[in-house]
């Protein structure tokens, strides 16, 4: 049982399904074509104006199947299919074939399209992605040289410490031992007699002269450290 009706904007069909849907119906629009194929049902009309394609859908319940067509104009349809011999369906059953098969392949190619294009697009961001992970990878590697370097020449450091200063690294060089003297007895002379006179203090006169007094000189009339001095 099928029921149709229209308003302005689009074509309202529902097909009843007398059993479950077991697989999924072949459902063929076209501007001026709809087929709906689900054995033993199967429903295909011409439509007498254009309908959009694209806005058009069609919707699988339970026991019964929707079909919503958009009209490209707004209005009503005095008629709505067109009425065609067997000769003439005939002949539009195989136009449309092809159209179809033509459409497909566009579709195929189409899909083909979009599909290389989403496979360039992930090669593009897998190199990207392998690109940056060997960047990250060298600047490591230049990382862990430069660490290993600084870490080396530390070592060597710690190891051979260097002089702070050059004087601490001149090497002590300790000058030649002469020869031992022998034990024996140094004489000494003298040529010339050496006199050293002590000057005076004037705070100590008045005790010279009461020391003379008191006969403090020695025979020759010197003063005790004088003749020491001799």
């Amino acid at each position: 049982m099928v029921q149709i009706s229209q308003t302005e904007d689009d074509i309202k069909i529902s097909i009843e399904l007398n059993r479950l849907v077991t697989r999924k119906p072949d459902v063929v629009l076209l501007p001026q074509y709809l087929k709906f194929n689900n054995p033993p049902i199967f429903f295909e009309r011409h439509l007498v104006q254009e309908v959009d394609e694209m806005a058009s859908f069609c919707r699988i319940f339970k026991n019964e199947a929707r079909i919503v067509l958009v009209k490209k104009e707004k209005g009503l349809w005095p008629e709505m299919f067109q009425k065609l011999d067997k000769e003439t369906l005939l002949q539009k059953r195989l136009e449309i074939a092809d159209l179809i098969v033509e459409r497909n392949k566009k579709r195929d190619e189409m899909a083909l399209e979009r599909f290389d294009k989403k496979r360039r697009a992930e090669i593009e961001k897998e190199i990207k992605r392998e690109t940056a992970m060997r960047e990250r990878l060298k600047q490591f590697q230049e990382t862990s040289v430069r660490d290993a370097l600084v870490v080396d020449v530390r070592r060597e450091v710690k190891a051979n410490p260097s002089p702070p200063s050059d004087r601490l690294a001149t090497p002590l060089v300790r000058p030649p031992m002469s020869a031992i003297r022998g034990s024996g007895r140094i004489n000494v002379s003298f040529t010339t007699q050496h006199k050293r006179s002590t000057p005076k203090r004037e705070s100590q006169s008045n005790m010279e002269t009461a020391y003379a007094a008191a006969g403090g000189l020695n025979a020759a009339g010197n003063l005790p450290m004088e003749s020491l001095d001799d």
